[in-house]
């Protein structure tokens, strides 16, 4: 009767007939109603399984019909004979499909495709996935029963082998492998022959807020949690350690007849959409309607992600080492970024250095694998939208995986060329960062830290703080020499604890170096989630369609004319005295009071969420108490002066403040962790900012901590040019502490 109830709350009843004959076999109980029990439930068994003294299955084939569905889950009964009386949990395995691990960022289970040329005959081979519904844990009795779920990814006449056995592995001809692969090994699993019934493909109409067709994330699930397409089957652009996948208006996805909730969205300017939907003959399109709460672009602000890439961590090493600009661009467009800068490092440096270009592109959206797509039995075709145009992609470099790795991983953006001078692999470049600044620099690219906060960690979560960080990793480490001698345009972070991104920055701009702080997501190695995670919002005249549009977006970085955050808090206008952000320095004669005036909007769901981790940024974890209100601060040289409670319910707000400014000073806005404004500058009577004594010590100190933990790892050769360098920020910093006065 539990089998019974199990099979009805799957989705999957047994016929009404059996269900009342199966209820009057157990009023009656004896060992005769069991027997008769037994022959009904053989009805819907797939296979009657024995477990032997190792836990290893052999099987027979059950009386069900081997009937299942294209793109879709059946479910059937396992009757398992436990004379052993075990109690772990059961495991079945088919031939067709080997699940494997990705990176240990994620840890979700993959198809292992073969390390062969031709990649297709593997690929269609691997059309079954079997999972148990529950746990799967064997309860000790000698006879018990499990419900097994079954997916075909295709149609028509299939067989496959299946095995059965507990967890855990054993020794098999010199090897250690699970059990349950054992008899697949050996050649002793059941065969099984399907009939697996077509489905069909589902129209998607995806419109944006202003009805036009655009690219958007769609994650599709039934009522039993399951994600289509399965991840585990996925090939690119659908990658397999995501939920969701990116489709255009007018594709396809094809599914089977039933219930789904869809859940969409395009980035986090748009609302978070959900609804169900029923596909049957005569309803097979599904309709999305995309809302913006905010469309920062009617204010001039064009979003971008610094830091993606399209090899390495969560991405596919096979069929080939990474995803294709094809693929990067499906991305970009479904969170709606206007920039996607797609950095090659170590990871397959060799292979996507073909992707260079040197250029701002917007490809077409094609299948990079069109021959695996159809040996998945993916049938979808990709179509142009009218929004595609308003997204670019650029390849460029982050020094990653390179000599000078541990000095702090480079951002280079805008190369002509991604070789350094003089190199011919890897291990060729610099083990230092400085002489990658000046080459960057002498072909017109910008060039800063990646991931700032690596290496800067700290017991203090203040801003600022004045601990001496460990520098033991990849992030600002030496860019506070770097800035000494005019190099490292910027910082990249959003990504995690404040403390750790913006210390080193706030004591940097307090001794009057302007370097700007951009958004970056690290895509999919810090973060697997999605692109644009963190995100730099730069003003321009117009949208950046062309190279000359990506020019001017990264130009943007150089002038100040942006903010950067989670997406979910805008600085749209701020401005000291009528002085815009990006324009020119404030002019003070002598000190005095200066006007503040900002349009602010930010937007948390009206429910607090729950499961953000505190360690990253999310405007969620600004919200105050359960209210809708976040922190905004008035921030002047590093010291936040001013904090108002702020409506986070996506109305633009204009905000006013007034302070006194003394000496020349920096000014800036944020919601933290939300959301940050690069700062203004206020000059008094011409004299440099030197905002703080103890920021030029805590600078100071630094320089001598960094060379005791990285000196030893630079090439000896170049030892001398970096210990000359390093002297040359001793005494820059000991000048600015001269300069500064004892705040």
């Amino acid at each position: 009767m539990r089998v019974i109830q199990t099979l009805a709350d799957s989705g999957q009843s047994i016929a009404r007939s059996d269900a009342d004959s199966l209820a009057a076999l157990a009023a009656k109980g004896d060992a005769e109603a069991v027997a008769a029990a037994e022959i009904l439930l053989n009805r819907y068994t797939l296979a009657r399984v024995t477990l032997d003294k190792d836990g290893i299955g052999s099987a027979t084939l059950g009386g069900a019909k081997r009937e299942l569905v294209e793109q879709g889950w059946r479910l059937f009964l396992l009757r398992i004979s436990n004379g052993r009386n075990l109690t772990e949990k059961l495991e079945f395995a088919p031939d067709t499909l080997k699940p494997g691990k990705m990176s240990q960022a994620n840890g979700e289970a993959r198809a292992l495709i073969p390390d062969t040329v031709e990649m297709a005959p593997g690929i269609e081979k691997m059309w079954l996935l079997v999972e148990l519904a529950g746990e799967g844990v064997l309860s000790g009795l000698p006879v018990q029963y499990q419900i097994a779920q079954l997916f075909s990814r295709d149609h028509g006449q299939r067989e496959a082998k299946l095995s059965f056995a507990t967890a855990g592995e054993m020794p098999f001809v010199g090897w250690t492998i699970p059990k349950a692969y054992v008899p697949l090994l050996g050649d002793q699993a059941t065969r099984f022959d399907f009939d697996c019934l077509p489905s069909h493909d589902v129209f998607l109409s995806i419109k944006d807020s202003d009805g036009v067709g655009c690219m958007a994330s769609l994650t599709v699930r039934d009522g039993h949690e399951h994600v289509y397409p399965p991840q585990v089957m996925r090939i690119a652009p659908d990658m397999a350690f995501h939920s969701h996948i990116y489709r255009a208006d007018g594709e396809t996805l094809r599914l089977a007849d039933g219930v789904y909730e869809v859940r969409f969205g395009r980035g986090p300017e748009y609302l978070t959409g959900k609804q169900q939907v029923t596909v049957a003959e005569g309803n097979r399109t599904i309709t999305i309607g995309l809302r913006r709460w905010i469309d920062p672009a009617q204010w001039g602000w064009y979003s971008g992600d610094t830091h993606i890439h399209a090899a390495g961590c969560a991405h596919y090493v096979h069929p080939t080492e990474g995803v294709s600009p094809e693929t990067m661009i499906r991305h970009i467009r479904g969170e709606a970024l206007s920039i996607g800068s797609a950095l090659n490092w170590g990871p397959s440096w060799y292979y996507q250095k073909q992707f260079f270009s040197g250029q701002a592109v917007s490809p077409q959206a094609a299948l990079e694998h069109p021959d695996l797509q159809a040996a998945n039995n993916a049938s979808w075709q990709p179509k142009p939208t009218p929004r595609d145009k308003e997204s670019l992609l650029r390849y460029d470099v982050e020094v990653s995986g390179f000599p000078s790795s541990l000095m702090g991983h480079l951002v280079l953006l805008r190369l002509k060329a991604q070789d350094y001078p003089g190199t011919k692999e890897i291990g060729d470049w610099p083990s230092w960062n400085l002489p990658i600044h000046k080459w960057a620099r002498e072909q017109g690219a910008l060039s800063g830290v990646a991931h700032c906060w690596g290496g800067m960690g700290t017991v203090s979560r203040e801003l600022p703080n004045y601990e001496i960080p460990p520098f033991n990793s990849t992030g600002t480490n030496e860019a506070i020499v770097d800035v000494t001698h005019g190099y490292c345009d910027f910082l990249s972070g959003c990504e995690f604890v404040p403390a750790y991104e913006f210390n080193a920055w706030y004591h940097m701009l307090n001794c009057g170096f302007r370097l700007a702080m951009v958004g970056e997501t690290d895509y999919p190695c810090f973060s697997g989630e999605r692109p644009g995670m963190g995100r730099s919002y730069i003003q321009l005249g117009q949208r950046p369609t062309d190279e000359a549009g990506y020019d001017a977006w990264v130009q943007g970085i150089k002038l100040g004319k942006l903010y950067c955050g989670d997406g979910r808090s805008h600085f749209l206008k701020f401005a000291v005295n009528g002085v815009p952000l990006g324009s020119k320095d404030v002019e003070l004669p002598r000190g005095g009071t200066v006007s503040i005036e900002a349009l602010i909007a930010a937007r948390l769901e009206p429910e607090p969420a729950k499961g953000i981790d505190q360690y990253y940024w999310h405007l969620e974890l600004a919200r105050i108490g359960a209210s809708n209100a976040v922190p905004l601060e008035l921030v002047v040289n590093g010291q936040p002066v001013e904090r108002l409670e702020f409506i986070a319910d996506g109305k633009p707000r204009s905000v006013r403040f007034k302070t006194r400014i003394e000496r020349s000073s920096w000014v800036a806005l944020r919601i933290v962790p939300s959301g940050h404004t690069h700062p203004i500058f206020v000059m008094v009577g011409g004299t440099p900012i030197r905002a703080s004594r103890r920021s030029a010590e805590w600078l100071r100190e630094c320089v001598d901590a960094l060379w005791a933990e990285k000196h030893r790892l630079m090439r000896g050769s170049e030892r001398p040019a970096a210990a000359e360098a390093y002297d040359h920020a001793r005494q820059t910093y000991d000048r600015i502490l001269a300069e500064s006065d004892a705040a």
